[in-house]
């Protein structure tokens, strides 16, 4: 990635969260970037996939951690590789909820942006099935019910790592990776845990006392 372009990309990221969507133009970020304002269209096609390059890259390490989680098959426990993966996906996501929220509200760059993501053929879709490919490779090896729907359960924990971020985000809460890594622990303990009820323990029958002679 050239200087410039870098540069254009990170002047963005900074003016969206100090700004916001609604109050951004090309001129600001040109200054910001302390480039000429014709040189950002040199290298993005227009301010929609401009700002869908600043979300693509704060996914970086996620998308990392994805490529590389079908090395982890079998290795650890299957709760520590999903909640390492879930508390990345969590902070990609903290970083970025306050764009993507933008995006949302916005109807002709929310179009824009979803055409981007057809052409490239990205998006939320390709990282849930590196996680489904996981679990599906887990399940292989036994350390996964053969009962369970590995596409689901990816989902399941996609989003529920997604959810806390943009809520941690919208009520001003600051992450704290204790907090967060433990609040993951539970929904993965959940989901391995099964929530249908277990059949009860036979009580053991009460030692008779011997009868008095």
């Amino acid at each position: 990635m050239s200087d410039n372009r870098k540069n254009i990309i990170d002047a963005t990221q900074r003016l969206l969260q100090t700004h916001g969507l609604a109050r951004l133009t090309t001129r600001d970020i040109a200054r910001e970037a302390g480039v000429a304002e014709g040189l950002i269209y040199h290298h993005f096609k227009d301010k929609a996939e401009l700002i869908h390059e600043v979300v693509h890259e704060r996914m970086s390490v996620a998308r990392n951690v994805l490529q590389n989680l079908p090395l982890k098959v079998g290795q650890q426990t299957l709760s520590e590789n999903l909640e390492e993966v879930l508390q990345v996906v969590y902070d990609s996501h903290y970083d970025i909820a306050l764009i993507v929220c933008s995006i949302f509200s916005d109807h002709q760059l929310r179009t824009r942006m979803q055409e981007i993501l057809r052409e490239r053929d990205i998006g939320p879709k390709s990282a849930i099935e590196g996680l489904d490919v996981y679990l599906a490779a887990e399940q292989r090896l036994g350390r996964l019910s053969e009962q369970i729907n590995p596409s689901t359960v990816a989902k399941c924990l996609w989003m529920l790592s997604i959810q806390m971020g943009m809520f941690d985000q919208m009520t001003g809460q600051k992450p704290d990776r204790d907090r967060t890594r433990q609040e993951i622990r539970q929904y993965v303990l959940t989901l391995m845990n099964g929530l249908a009820p277990r059949p009860a323990c036979e009580e053991k029958s009460p030692v008779k006392s011997s009868k008095r002679k």
